[in-house]
Formats: C-alpha cells, sequence, structure tokens
C-alpha cells in the first residue's frame, strides 16, 4: 500500500510548503486543509502510528516536541492559539504517524468534503 507522506512528501514527489525540519521530523502546511491554518507534522522514517512502539524513541519524541512547540508558537502569535491531535487505529485515513496543529475556520468535513 502506498504512503502518502513516505512515498510522495517525503520522497519529494509532493511538493509541499515546509514550516519546520530537523534530522527526524518535517512540518509542512496541510496540501488539502481541513481549517484555515493545518500544519502537519511527521517523523521521516515510516512509523505506522501513535501506538507503535517506534513513536516514543526518545531522539524521535524529543524532536516531535520540539517541533510542535515551534509550530504552536508560530500560530499562538499569529492567532491566539491552535489545537494539537494525532489519530490513531481506524481514525487514521493515513497509516503514517503525524500530528495535526490547526486553528481557525473548518474548510472542511470529516469525511473531505468541502463545507459549503
Amino acid at each position: 500500500m502506498e504512503c502518502f507522506y513516505r512515498d510522495g512528501v517525503l520522497k519529494g514527489q509532493i511538493e509541499v510548503s515546509i514550516v519546520f525540519e530537523s534530522e527526524l521530523v518535517l512540518a509542512f502546511h496541510h496540501t488539502q486543509p481541513f481549517f484555515e491554518h493545518h500544519i502537519v507534522i511527521i517523523p521521516k522514517e515510516h512509523i505506522d502510528s501513535l501506538s507503535s512502539d517506534e513513536a516514543v524513541e526518545s531522539n524521535l519524541a524529543t524532536q516531535f516536541l520540539v517541533a510542535i512547540h515551534q509550530v504552536v508558537n508560530l500560530l499562538k502569535n499569529d492567532l491566539g492559539g491552535c489545537r494539537v491531535c494525532s489519530n490513531v487505529g481506524d481514525y487514521q485515513s493515513a497509516k503514517h504517524l503525524h500530528w495535526y496543529v490547526h486553528a481557525g475556520k473548518r474548510l472542511r468535513n470529516e469525511d473531505g468534503s468541502p463545507i459549503g
């Protein structure tokens, strides 16, 4: 099964607007945002989800927190606040660990359809 993040974003097949990058983590603007301000944070290695043991490996966990810290401060400074979330299991549309940081008006429904 093809992985949007591993095979598309990380291999450069899909162009993204990068917000933060470290050795293990990449943060970028969502390619089809569900909110006015919608940033995705992913590990550069393929990890299925937050429930995977690899997700809490100390170096990766630290770099995730640094990335989340950087991104939330950008949105907090510009907009006053934001939300941080990660989906697991059946709630994941892409089976690659990712965190969302989002703020502002919702643009899409849960199923991805535009809000009229």
